[in-house]
């Protein structure tokens, strides 16, 4: 029994399942691959501000996250905020999940790996000879002290994933179940009391984040500085800049920039205004201005980009 059963069945073959998710706003999809007895993968991709899962919290199953791309919020049971970011793995007791997830930039990629302790193989070492043999319940170490255990992006981490995202489909169960086993062994020989804690932020600080968030989006024309949104929302500007970074993963900065030139993309596509007209529309002063950031980010001009989608 998956943990996307409740999802909307799409395909099923012989290897895999593909669900739609029910999302109450964008698109979401995930091909689950069965690859050990009670142990499944979840290739996940999402286009949504929030996903709100029906899941049954009756079984003991350890939930593994893997972020391959955007960011998501956990709200701890103490009303605390946790966030996943890229190349991050997240480990939860299914009992301790989540009644739903904020996407902060919008879209999620990655992996979502379950083990159920009753049915997962106890004898790994039939399965390779010296691997420990009841090596799935030693995850109880994680969770001595909190409901959930973050580790954060490392060679040894992307090592054992990147592959997993691409490796061809008529091999991809052969690989994913080397890759589980990669992934126990690793987890195994982690100390937890080493690991440094990522930074949880209160609810408090959240809010006033993701309200400075929307002003700035949506008059995203004007540019605020770091000083004035500080004063208006009563944050210092110290704290403001590391609580944005540590909610949506860039400096406000970088985020605006990026935010400002997916808009003029979306312009050039869609409308006839002048490439002068977007770069002021966007908070370009000067149109060089405009186009040495949209090409720094798009690795194209306005003018090309704009001939190219016309093209096609």
């Amino acid at each position: 029994m998956s943990l996307f059963d409740k999802e909307i069945l799409m395909d099923q073959s012989e290897d895999f399942v593909t669900y739609k998710l029910r999302l109450s706003e964008g698109t979401g999809t995930v091909q689950v691959y069965q690859v050990f007895q009670g142990i499944e993968i979840a290739k996940v991709n999402i286009s949504s501000n929030r996903y709100m899962p029906e899941i049954s919290k009756s079984r003991r199953i350890i939930e593994i996250n893997h972020c391959q791309a955007g960011r998501f919020e956990c709200r701890m049971d103490d009303g605390c905020f946790q966030y996943v970011g890229e190349g991050d793995i997240f480990l939860s007791p299914l009992k301790n999940h989540c009644n739903g997830f904020e996407l902060p930039l919008g879209y999620y990629q990655g992996l979502v790996i379950t083990i159920d302790l009753d049915s997962a193989p106890v004898q790994w070492d039939s399965v390779i000879p010296g691997m420990p043999s009841d090596i799935c319940r030693t995850f109880e170490r994680f969770f001595l002290y909190d409901e959930c255990f973050l580790i954060q992006s490392r060679d040894e981490i992307k090592h054992i994933f990147s592959g997993m995202y691409f490796v061809p489909e008529k091999v991809r169960g052969a690989y994913y179940r080397i890759k589980i086993m990669e992934l126990l062994l690793y987890l195994f020989c982690f100390d937890p009391a080493g690991e440094k804690r990522k930074h949880i932020y209160a609810r408090q600080q959240v809010d006033i984040v993701k309200q400075i968030h929307k002003r700035i989006t949506e008059e995203f024309s004007y540019r605020f500085t770091i000083e004035e949104l500080a004063r208006e929302y009563c944050i210092s500007a110290t704290a403001l800049k590391q609580h944005f970074k540590g909610i949506y993963g860039q400096s406000i900065a970088i985020y605006m920039k990026e935010f400002r030139i997916q808009k003029a993309s979306q312009l050039l596509r869609d409308t006839e205004q002048s490439i002068a007209d977007i770069s002021t529309s966007v908070g370009y002063e000067s149109q060089s201005k405009f186009t040495a950031a949209f090409k720094d980010i798009m690795n194209i001009t306005p003018l090309e980009y704009r001939k190219s989608h016309r093209i096609n």
